[in-house]
Parts: C-alpha cells; sequence; structure tokens
C-alpha cells in the first residue's frame, strides 16, 4: 500500500456520496423524462418566437391553419433527437464534474532539478571568433553535457547552443533526452533550447514566441508543456536570452521582451478552474539584466526566483547575475539553488550554470 493511498480514500468516501446521490438523481430524471415526453417537446414549443416570413415558407400560411408537411414531422423528429443528446449531454457533464470531484485530489508531489547555462555559441570559439583561449564548440558541448548529467539536471534551458553544440548533446544523450526546438527551425530557433530527460519527463506540448533581439530583429523561444511522468504532474517551462547592449544599446528591446515573457508565463499559469492552481510555469535565461530583470518578472508574473529576493519591496538575492531561473509561486518551491562557476564550468562558458531542486505541490491539473 502506498503512504498516500489512506488519505485519499478517505478523501474520496465525501466524494463517493455525492456520485451515488447524482446517480440517483439521473436514474429519476430520466424516468421522468419518458414518462412526460409530449408535455416538454409541447414546452420547448410553447417557448418558441411566433412564426416568422421564413417559417411560412416551411409550411404555414400565418393565418394558424396546420399545413404541416412531411418535412416538418422529420423536423419534429430530430427536435426529440437533438433533446435527447443535450439530456445525454448534460448527464455526461454531471458525471463528469463528480469524476472530476474525485480525480481532483492532488498527485504525489513531483521534484526535480531545473537549469539555465548559456554555453557560449561555437560561433564565438570558432577561428575569427572573438572568445579567445576557449576549445571549439563541440568539445565544449561535451563538457557541458557531463555538467549536466553529473548534476542530475532533468530539466534545462540553453542559450547560445548552436547546431554544432546542438550535434554533440543529440550524440551523446541520444534518445534520453528530448530538444525543442533543436534543429526544427534551423539555425536561428537552435539558439534558445529546452532540454529534458525523457526518463523523467514526457512531451505534451511544443511552441515558441517571438521576441525582439539585437536591433528588434525577432528571434523564436520556446515555451514546452511537459509531463512529470513520475506522478502526472504537469508543468510549462519557457527559455530566454534577451539582448545585450553589445551591439548598440538595447535596453528598449530588453524591456519588450522581458513584458512578452511575463504576459506569456501569466497566461501558461492562470488556473482554468475558480478552486484549482495554474499549471506551474517556469522562465529560464539569460537576460542580461540583474534587478530590472528581476523586479520586472517577480512583481509583473506573480514569480518567485529561484535564489530567493523578495518583490515587494524589490531586493535582489545576495547570489544574483543575468541567469535567471524564475517559477510561479502558487504550488512551487525551490531549494538547494546553486550557482556554479570556476572548474569545468569556465571551460565551457563565460557564463555560471544555475541550478535549482523544484517540488511541485497542491491540486493543480495533473494527467495519469
Amino acid at each position: 500500500m502506498g503512504k498516500h493511498e489512506l488519505p485519499r480514500r478517505a478523501r474520496l468516501l465525501p466524494v463517493l456520496g455525492v456520485f451515488a446521490l447524482v446517480a440517483a438523481l439521473l436514474t429519476v430524471g430520466r424516468f421522468a423524462m419518458a414518462d412526460n415526453q409530449p408535455v416538454a417537446k409541447d414546452t420547448t414549443e410553447a417557448s418558441q418566437p411566433s412564426a416568422s416570413a421564413s417559417d411560412k415558407t416551411d409550411g404555414t400560411d400565418g393565418t394558424g391553419d396546420d399545413k404541416t408537411k412531411p418535412r416538418d414531422k422529420n423536423k419534429h423528429a430530430t427536435d426529440h433527437k437533438t433533446d435527447r443528446k443535450k439530456d445525454r449531454r448534460r448527464s455526461r457533464d454531471l458525471r463528469d464534474k463528480v469524476q472530476l470531484a474525485a480525480d481532483g485530489l492532488a498527485a504525489d508531489d513531483a521534484t526535480f532539478r531545473i537549469a539555465s547555462f548559456n554555453v557560449l555559441g561555437a560561433s564565438h570559439t570558432a577561428p575569427g571568433g572573438n572568445k579567445r583561449g576557449y576549445a571549439l564548440g563541440a568539445s565544449r558541448m561535451g563538457w557541458a553535457t557531463q555538467l549536466i548529467r553529473g548534476n542530475n539536471i532533468s530539466v534545462v534551458g540553453l542559450q547560445e547552443f548552436e547546431s554544432a553544440q546542438h550535434s554533440t548533446f543529440a550524440r551523446l544523450t541520444g534518445s534520453g533526452w528530448g530538444l525543442y526546438p533543436g534543429m526544427q527551425l534551423g539555425n536561428l530557433g537552435v539558439r534558445n533550447s529546452i532540454g529534458w530527460d525523457t526518463s523523467v519527463w514526457e512531451l505534451v506540448e511544443a511552441h515558441t514566441l517571438q521576441i525582439p533581439y539585437f536591433h528588434g530583429k525577432p528571434v523564436p523561444i520556446p515555451y514546452v508543456l511537459l509531463k512529470h511522468k513520475g506522478t502526472g504532474r504537469l508543468a510549462w517551462f519557457i527559455n530566454t536570452h534577451n539582448p545585450a547592449s553589445t551591439r548598440g544599446p538595447a535596453q528598449h528591446w530588453r524591456d519588450i521582451a522581458t513584458s512578452k515573457e511575463i504576459a506569456l508565463m501569466n497566461d501558461l499559469q492562470e488556473p482554468q478552474t475558480s478552486n484549482q492552481l495554474g499549471i506551474p510555469t517556469f522562465l529560464t535565461g539569460d537576460f542580461n539584466e540583474k534587478a530590472d530583470a528581476f523586479c520586472a518578472v517577480t512583481v509583473r508574473a506573480n514569480a518567485q526566483a529561484a535564489n530567493g529576493g523578495t518583490a515587494s519591496p524589490c531586493r535582489l538575492p545576495a547570489n544574483n547575475g543575468i541567469d535567471w531561473i524564475f517559477g510561479s509561486r502558487p504550488g512551487v518551491s525551490f531549494s538547494h539553488y546553486v550557482r556554479l562557476d570556476g572548474g569545468l564550468v569556465n571551460r565551457v562558458s563565460d557564463h555560471p550554470m544555475v541550478y535549482s531542486d523544484v517540488t511541485l505541490t497542491g491540486e493543480a491539473p495533473y494527467v495519469e
């Protein structure tokens, strides 16, 4: 017996009682409708609006004389079928609501580790690139893969992830890891990709959002809905890279990009019902900002940073940089945040790898 089994059974008792009551009411309702079907039909007909000109062309001359044609009888038969379909639909909807009450018991907590890693694009360290002293992109991605796997990361937002690095990662991980968009959108789309351990997560949906990058040029950033295989819990993951000011002032474009990311985060985490938490939503990336990004996201997206800090008043966490992991507040808790720098990380990139443990709790949507 699982450790959560007894509490669930106890919580199901009132739900089962409701289900039995609803089943009895539905049975009585069906007998009542069978005995009084003409009355129900007459009531429906009495509630119809008065005949219009178009009604006259369908079998009446507007004088009150009944000139019903055979096709009108077919219409009445169709009306009965429609009524029965509506009745069945109402019964099904009511049954589904009761089932939802039973299924609405919270899933087991899900725990996993999430990371954000700007892996320094291969073009920066290729001949003629602007980052001398680093190994080529393929070699560095091999080390990055070691860091991701060695630190038990199961979801990672990758920035500056170019085609050569994608090839290395795909070769080393095989079917053990999923990537989106990877190379599905070409060289522009691959640069901001989300990776996940397929033994832990299952892909449900995958999309992109356009944000402005250097000089306002639009680039796609990914967001995916993943199912945690161990618990059925769902979570959205967004990954971004907002423009730096290395090619001219980019504050304006960063502000627009951050606003679009906040709007997406709010949309994805919005609850579908009033008595339910929304789907937990995470935003990872290189924001090229510290306070501006932190304050904007934590205040306007009802979010928290994995490394702490406060939204109101806005106070940065002590261990901060321009690489961030944010998560929606309800049902999400962070712990054991690490800003991994030095050693092998410094051979891979000019950015740290940041990661954190996550626990998902509460009655958020999940699937079996």
